[in-house]
């Protein structure tokens, strides 16, 4: 995951704002739908395919949903390729950051996952070097994998990881129901459901701390992954290459002798919800 290829042409660059400050993080802005259900121009979240939920907002008076859907139309609208669908939404901030990579992705989530799929909330910081994005230097990434039914409103803390060097100067904030469109592996599985408020980059120094004292072994493995962290651990949940469910344990070993070989993107959740995210692989 460290490069971001969104096949959206309707979305385009959504947002703009000055360094170190996401906008409407919480969703109160007032925001206009553009496809009834589907489609929302939300004030510092932009065009997306996303719906505002009044219901049962985390906080404040609404959230944002994403659902993925079967639309030939909107698949039109939008020059998708299938007419299998996720919700998407996006924010792109541009300017200099300061100690970028250093503070956490925080958001609060809940989900509906399909089986086969997976949801994501991702953010990267990068340098965009010149003007177009093929020559775009990755810096750090966070980012949170979700599968199965989680109805109750977590908060999570994600640290950034480090990719490259450069001067950050753009950060990219993205959600999508389905990982597996996203970067190009496959269609969006319908049903799937994605909840999100209070989007932020903030700071907390817990849950890198924790991250520090994690331990995942032996890392390659043929048959048996444990993980080890300074708290306990309520599950693991693992995701291939392609953005689909491979294996979940609430145990802190996992026997991945049946996957095939090649590298897995693991989220450990502790049973604070702290989460914390890496790769593992199969030989």
């Amino acid at each position: 995951m460290k490069k971001i290829l969104l096949s959206f042409g309707f979305l385009g660059l959504i947002a703009s704002a000055s360094a170190q400050n996401v906008v409407n993080g919480n969703f109160e802005a007032t925001a206009t739908e553009l496809l009834p259900g589907i489609a929302t121009d939300c004030p510092g979240w932009g065009q997306g395919l996303y719906t505002m939920d009044i219901a049962a907002p985390f906080a404040g008076m609404q959230s944002a949903k994403l659902r993925s859907i079967v639309d030939a139309m909107v698949a039109g609208v939008i020059g998708s390729l299938s007419d299998s669908i996720p919700g998407l939404l996006q924010q792109e901030i541009n300017g200099s950051f300061t100690n970028a990579g250093s503070q956490p992705l925080m958001f609060t989530e809940k989900h509906v996952v399909v089986m086969g799929d997976t949801s994501v909330v991702f953010a990267q910081f990068s340098d965009t070097m010149g003007a177009g994005p093929n020559d775009d230097v990755v810096m750090f990434q966070a980012y949170g994998l979700y599968a199965g039914t989680s109805n109750t409103w977590t908060t999570v803390s994600i640290p950034f990881q480090q990719f490259g060097m450069g001067t950050a100067n753009r950060l990219t904030i993205i959600a999508c129901t389905s990982t597996a469109y996203l970067f190009g592996g496959g269609p969006a599985l319908p049903g799937t459901q994605l909840w999100l408020d209070n989007v932020s980059i903030g700071a907390t120094s817990s849950i890198t701390e924790l991250s520090t004292e994690i331990n995942v072994y032996p890392n390659p493995s043929s048959d048996i992954v444990n993980f080890e962290a300074s708290e306990a651990i309520s599950s693991v949940v693992l995701v291939g290459m392609d953005g689909k469910f491979a294996a979940s344990t609430t145990e802190s070993s996992m026997n991945i002798v049946s996957l095939p070989n090649g590298i897995y993107f693991y989220t450990l959740t502790t049973v604070s919800g702290q989460k914390l995210t890496g790769k593992v692989t199969k030989i």
